[in-house]
């Protein structure tokens, strides 16, 4: 079979790669989705609850600018 068939792992890997590079994405809020994936804790309450911190952290003036 001359094609090879990807895992979910492989998707997702190049997903966030893809993601990491993307210049028109706010780099925080892209940064802190991949800290997420990699350390395996990419679920709804912790993406949920690490956006609603950065959201804090740029209202406050903490947050880097694009």
């Amino acid at each position: 079979m001359a094609n090879e068939i990807k895992s979910g792992k492989e998707i997702l890997d190049d997903f966030f790669k893809e993601v990491q590079q993307n210049k028109e994405l706010d780099k925080d809020t892209t940064q802190r989705i991949i800290e997420l994936y990699e350390l395996d804790s990419l679920s709804d309450k912790n993406l949920t609850n690490a956006l609603e911190e950065l959201r804090e952290s740029k209202d406050k003036g903490d947050g880097e600018d694009k």
